[in-house]
């Protein structure tokens, strides 16, 4: 008269789940800090730029704006551009 219920075991994290549905994942490998390009513009504060720097990332800084042409040719070469 009653069926019995069946329980499915449950995936731990959201991660795990991820991975088990999809074999094609591939895994994150670490990176130096120090191989990050990051151009900060338009007065970012010194404190952030410092951290940066402290973490080892190589950072560019101009207080201001730049103009269409330099944008384009400073951004070819970094990895993260921050305003």
């Amino acid at each position: 008269m009653f069926d019995t219920l069946q329980i499915q075991p449950v995936p731990i994290s959201r991660r795990d789940s991820f991975n088990t549905r999809d074999k094609q994942t591939r895994e994150l490998k670490p990176f130096y800090s120090g191989d990050i390009k990051i151009l900060l513009l338009e007065n970012i504060s010194q404190k952030a730029v410092d951290i940066l720097n402290k973490a080892g990332y190589q950072v560019e800084f101009h207080t201001k704006a730049l103009d269409k042409d330099a944008l384009i040719e400073k951004i070819k070469d970094v990895h993260v551009v921050g305003i």
